[in-house]
């Protein structure tokens, strides 16, 4: 039987009860599950073989932890995890790459229509007895600029073609796609009339998004970002927005609470807090698979790899 500790509150979101529902699986994998804030995990480790991160941050501190030798990300972006500190502690860090791609890529596609049709606009003005009509845009025959063409990106690019667009994708790997035009970024950010981003958060990446590439894209561009938040300079694109050059966004990351707070108020922006994977049937499905990845790297199974690659 292998303890293992569960620190995120994302484990288990929409059921009643947790503890039951995964009950009957953590006896056939002969796991012991304890579930517990990061914090109560520092205070008494001692026998914590496995844990399951979300967001919560995987540092020196939790590497301490004197029996760990797994940690897993319940979802995909590892920039949460300090990578020198786990491996000088020797524990593997494993994650689940492409598992929420689906829901992801249908979240980018949702956001997109609702900013280009202005739904939330006209929403809020119904909702204030207001009977607004605004003339909106549709996407067919548009340009999306997908930068990130990993397992998202490409599953965005299939959605966005069935609705008639036509896909332009940056990747700093060199690869053919059916149906997408591989172009540099700048090339991108000039053609573009809806940008969408998914990569991962990495020193090469923060404000990828910046002064530079706002000054290249077209005035009235849609941007969407459910990637990570520090990919997009968020005090570059509010000016942008407040002074019209971007004709609106769908966020599903920030860089902070205070950029955000005014991010949410602009009339055509949609704000929605880190949900782009949260469904029932995308958390069920990685409960699951993260159960039974963690009990095969306990149990020595040597081809659970960590993957860099992907955005939540």
């Amino acid at each position: 039987m292998h303890n293992i500790a569960i620190i995120t509150t994302a484990f288990g979101n929409g059921l009643p009860d947790r503890e039951h529902t995964y009950a009957a699986l953590a006896d056939e994998l002969e796991l012991r599950i304890r579930y517990c804030t990061k914090e109560e995990l520092l205070a008494d480790p001692k026998g914590i073989k496995g844990v399951i991160v979300g967001v919560e941050k995987a540092d020196k501190e939790l590497f301490t932890c004197p029996d760990l030798r797994v940690a897993m990300k319940f979802g995909v972006g590892l920039d949460n995890f300090d990578m020198e500190s786990a491996g000088k502690a020797h524990v593997q860090v494993v994650n689940m790459p492409g598992i929420n791609s689906d829901a992801v890529a249908e979240m980018t596609i949702t956001l997109m229509l609702c900013v280009s049709r202005m739904i939330l606009p006209m929403g809020q003005r119904m909702s204030n007895g207001q009977f607004v009509q605004y003339c909106s845009h549709t996407v067919q025959h548009k340009k999306l600029g997908i930068i990130g063409m990993g397992t998202i990106g490409r599953k965005v690019a299939k959605m966005a073609t069935a609705l008639g667009m036509e896909c332009l994708g940056y990747d700093v790997r060199t690869f053919d796609l059916e149906g997408v035009n591989m172009v540099d970024l700048p090339t991108l950010f000039e053609q573009s009339d809806v940008i969408t981003i998914h990569i991962p958060l990495m020193s090469t990446t923060h404000h990828l998004i910046g002064k530079e590439a706002f000054s290249r894209m077209k005035h009235g561009v849609i941007l969407i970002n459910t990637s990570r938040g520090g990919v997009v300079d968020d005090e570059e694109l509010y000016e942008r927005l407040q002074n019209g050059h971007i004709m609106g966004a769908g966020l599903d990351v920030f860089e902070n609470e205070e950029i955000r707070n005014r991010l949410v108020t602009h009339e055509n922006v949609i704000c929605t807090p880190h949900v782009a994977a949260y469904t029932h049937e995308t958390l069920r499905f990685m409960e699951n698979t993260a159960l039974k990845k963690i009990k095969a790297c306990l149990a020595g199974e040597k081809n659970h790899e960590v993957s860099k690659g992907g955005t939540v």
